[in-house]
């Protein structure tokens, strides 16, 4: 195998990795969802276009929601959350809401996240389920 595809090989196992690893902090935070009105089973990751310039026109995002009826229901899930975290889920808000025409709920799913993050997020109409807020 020459090295051209050994690099695409490794970066095909790492993007299944990271879809692997959300999906492993949305389950760890199950019950938090739930109680949330979330409905785990239907949610999907897909990868959507930017096709309305909200980034680059013809930009892929993966992007992890569900829809029911008018409303959609957005998740990042992170390990630990920070300031590039909140900007990555208003930009996918954006593109679904714009995109479907629809009202978007977000949740921002992280194992830990400083609190000053926390407030901005709630702030900014992000639910934020999380284990650790840190100082």
């Amino acid at each position: 195998m020459d090295f051209e595809s050994k690099v695409l090989n490794f970066l095909k196992d790492m993007a299944r990795k990271e879809e692997e690893i959300e999906y492993l902090i949305i389950n760890m935070f199950k019950t938090e969802l739930e109680n949330n009105g979330v409905k785990l089973g239907k949610i999907k990751r897909e990868y959507v276009i930017d096709d309305i310039g909200v980034l680059r026109i013809g930009y892929i995002l993966p992007i992890m929601y569900y829809e029911e009826g008018e409303k959609i229901y957005l998740f990042l899930s992170k390990n630990y959350a920070d300031y590039s975290s909140i900007e990555q889920i208003l930009i996918r808000e954006k593109i679904l809401r714009e995109k479907m025409k629809k009202d978007v709920f977000m949740f921002l799913v992280a194992y830990t996240i400083p609190k000053k993050y926390y407030d901005l997020a709630t702030k900014m109409g992000i639910k934020v389920i999380t284990e650790n807020i840190i100082e």
